[in-house]
């Protein structure tokens, strides 16, 4: 974990709550003590390594650290939902104990229509070196276009392009892009707005008609089947990302 983490992070992570909002509810209730003070603030910032943080009075444990790589299907969503497919679902095909299985989370989100590597792990340091913008570190995506490919449209898209985020108008950073075939292109970019790569070529008049992430830093899909998990240790994990390019 991060040397500070917020009580609804850690509890999370825990592996005591499957819904924050049942965590959340604990947390006001006055159910969580940190070195024997109630603390009701969801929000409440702390260093889990020098306080002791007790859930209805018993000790909360911290779990082993677990990393999965994992090759998203599409049509799953990567945030919890009572109501749609998650990959949280198919988790259960690691039979691991339900504290751990229910402290793993995504680092970062993949589309509900795009496939491909995803990073599963309880481990809060690792997540944020992935998604904190400032370590920029490269994704790399298959598309598959619905127009034949116009390269002078393309080299705008590399330079950095005007997107719709929200309700306002978002200039991308500039990017890589490798075309493979009249339709079919890879492209490495270092940010993750959402649906960012489908809007940036929406943006030159073309749609993307099939998304599959690839990798991520040095971290690689590989031959990894759809709907695969495949465990990694957190030191080989870590060592891809400091290596990435």
């Amino acid at each position: 974990m991060s040397k500070n983490i917020s009580l609804k992070q850690f509890l999370m992570r825990s592996g005591r709550f499957e819904r924050s909002y049942d965590c959340i509810a604990a947390i006001k209730d006055g159910k969580v003590t940190i070195d024997n003070e109630i603390v009701t603030h969801p929000n409440h910032f702390f260093n889990p390594k020098k306080s002791l943080v007790r859930l209805y009075g018993e000790k909360v444990k911290p779990l082993p650290k677990l990393y999965f790589l994992f090759n998203k299907p599409s049509g799953y969503l990567c945030q919890k939902s009572p109501t749609e497919k998650t990959v949280y679902s198919l988790l259960a095909k690691l039979n691991l104990p339900k504290a751990s299985r229910q402290s793993i989370y995504t680092v970062g989100r993949l589309d509900k229509d795009t496939e491909g590597l995803l990073i599963m792990t309880n481990d809060g340091r690792l997540s944020n070196m992935i998604t904190n913008p400032k370590n920029e570190i490269v994704k790399k995506y298959y598309a598959v276009l619905e127009k034949q490919i116009d390269r002078e449209k393309i080299k705008a898209i590399e330079k950095g392009i005007e997107i719709s985020i929200g309700r306002e108008q978002y200039k991308t950073k500039s990017c890589k892009i490798y075309i493979v075939g009249e339709k079919n292109a890879y492209i490495s970019i270092s940010e993750g707005r959402k649906r960012q790569i489908k809007k940036m070529f929406d943006a030159i008049g073309n749609k993307v008609v099939y998304l599959r992430r690839v990798s991520i830093g040095n971290i690689k899909l590989g031959n990894l089947k759809i709907g695969e998990f495949e465990e990694m240790k957190g030191e080989e994990l870590y060592g891809k990302l400091r290596s990435s390019p």
